[in-house]
């Protein structure tokens, strides 16, 4: 049976984060433990009985292979002390995570609704223009749900504005954090690796995650 390290903390990292908001569906335990780290406010101190929680399954070696897959991974890491969440409102919080997520310095987070939830780079006419695109966008990825995902390999994460050479200068992602569904705007080069992404997403389960 596979080991629980004393004294860990988990976090999820940008990887790890992008499963866990990329597609709607529950996605098996592995998404299912992201989620569930990335709900706590403060990184949660690794145990068996965490890893059954999170992972929802019966057994302490299926809860911990799944927990070794996202190891395995990159989808997880461990921290000898506790992490918290981004704090405060989002408007104010998110930006600063927003700014380095492309290489314009571009970006924009929306809802369905076309309600702009953050913003930095971008005028407020140009933000206002990228919200309601992105929430036709989310609208025209629900509806076409089950032919899309009939795409198998080639269905992509992004839906991108492309010139007649296939660059994309400017991007959107589908987010689904919870029962909430979000777009991602970004103008230039995406730049999802790094812990700005990680963080943004924690920000966004623990406000939305439970809903």
């Amino acid at each position: 049976m596979l080991e629980i390290v004393p004294g860990s903390h988990l976090a999820v990292t940008p990887y790890g984060a992008w499963l866990a908001v990329a597609r709607a569906d529950d996605g098996g335990p592995r998404r299912r433990i992201l989620r569930s780290i990335l709900q706590e406010t403060e990184s949660p101190l690794l145990s068996v009985d965490s890893a059954i929680a999170w992972s929802g399954e019966k057994s302490a070696e299926k809860a911990l292979e799944a927990l070794l897959s996202l190891q395995d991974d990159a989808s997880l890491e461990a921290w000898p002390s506790p992490r918290s969440a981004p704090s405060g409102a989002l408007g104010s919080t998110l930006p600063q995570y927003l700014a380095v997520l492309g290489d314009s310095g571009h970006a924009l987070l929306a809802d369905h609704q076309g309600f702009c939830l953050a913003v930095t780079g971008y005028t407020a006419e140009i933000g206002d223009a990228l919200a309601a695109v992105g929430a036709d966008i989310l609208s025209v990825a629900e509806r076409q749900a089950t032919p899309l995902a009939q795409l198998g390999a080639h269905l992509l994460d992004g839906w991108g504005n492309v010139d007649a050479a296939g660059v994309s200068g400017l991007s959107f992602w589908p987010m689904h954090v919870g029962r909430t569904r979000l777009v991602l705007a970004v103008s230039g080069r995406p730049r999802f690796n790094q812990r700005a992404f990680a963080e943004l997403v924690w920000a966004l389960y623990t406000r939305y995650g439970r809903i």
